[in-house]
């Protein structure tokens, strides 16, 4: 267990309380102003449960975020290094010889000794560019309430991971200033689509025979549920709608689909295939030029 994580689970473990009160608080606001904007007295149909659930959820999305983007750099940044590697050996050094014909464990050595002479320094800056890159796509997201805060902590800790000097209080200020600031943003944003524009999100059930939907022919809209109850706005009628879950019967909920439609699109833009068809043809060269090598060697 290395140095940072021992002072986290030393934080954590020290102001566990204070942390649960920070969540509990967050979660009390954002819950105050969404639903009282909707003419609901929120507090009498939830209880502590509900209450952390929503800090925890949206904590969770942002690390979920993170972790994905950090994964996708390691692939991009691992792509390309290994190409620069191919061509220091091969085409600047010239040492054909000398990797092809070295075992694993010498190839590692020289991949190590590329790395840390023309990578290692250079990890922050591209990092940086990767995030600038993202910050530019992700305006357009649907997902940008959530991206936009995640790209912003992804930054900060960036540079708290390279720089020397540790500002720990600084950090952790400035992570919970931004969670703080953009929950407040999503759910004030929420509050107003909900209350004057029909959302995707379909959710329909049953109570004493009657159908509740909030599907594209409906006027109702989504508000949000708690352990005991499912909460609706008719945004034509302007009226909250309360549901009690005891009451209720066949409860379903449609995918929209938005998330597939969206990695679709990813994958099916222009970018992305030439990336593809970039990789797939350099593997398609490394193998020949192998061949090439090997069969001049023979």
């Amino acid at each position: 267990m290395n140095k940072e994580t021992t002072l986290f689970i030393k934080f954590f473990k020290g102001n566990i309380t204070l942390i649960l009160l920070g969540l509990y608080a967050l979660s009390f606001v954002n819950y105050y102003i969404y639903y009282n904007s909707f003419e609901i007295s929120i507090f009498n149909y939830i209880g502590l449960y509900d209450l952390i659930f929503f800090s925890l959820e949206y904590i969770f999305k942002i690390v979920l975020v993170i972790f994905i983007w950090e994964v996708l750099f390691y692939i991009v940044f691992s792509c390309l290094f290994d190409l620069y590697t191919l061509y220091i050996i091969l085409i600047h050094k010239k040492k054909y010889k000398l990797y092809f014909f070295s075992n694993r464990s010498k190839k590692k050595r020289l991949k190590n000794v590329i790395f840390n002479k023309y990578f290692n320094d250079n990890i922050v800056v591209n990092k940086v560019l990767f995030i600038l890159i993202l910050m530019a796509v992700i305006v357009f997201s649907p997902y940008k309430l959530t991206t936009i805060p995640a790209l912003c902590i992804y930054f900060i800790y960036i540079f708290h991971k390279s720089d020397e000097v540790k500002l720990y209080d600084f950090t952790i200020t400035a992570i919970s200033f931004i969670i703080i600031v953009f929950t407040l943003i999503t759910t004030l944003f929420s509050s107003y689509s909900k209350r004057f524009e029909k959302d995707d999100y379909c959710i329909s059930f049953y109570e004493n025979s009657k159908l509740i939907t909030t599907d594209k022919t409906s006027t109702y809209n989504y508000l949000g549920e708690s352990s005991t109850y499912i909460f609706l706005y008719d945004f034509k009628n302007k009226e909250s709608k309360i549901y009690f879950k005891e009451n209720i019967s066949e409860l379903k909920i449609k995918n929209t689909n938005n998330f597939d439609t969206y990695a679709l699109n990813i994958k099916e833009s222009s970018f992305v295939r030439t990336f593809l068809e970039m990789i797939q043809r350099d593997e398609v060269e490394k193998k020949e030029r192998r061949e090439s090598i090997y069969k001049y060697f023979k």
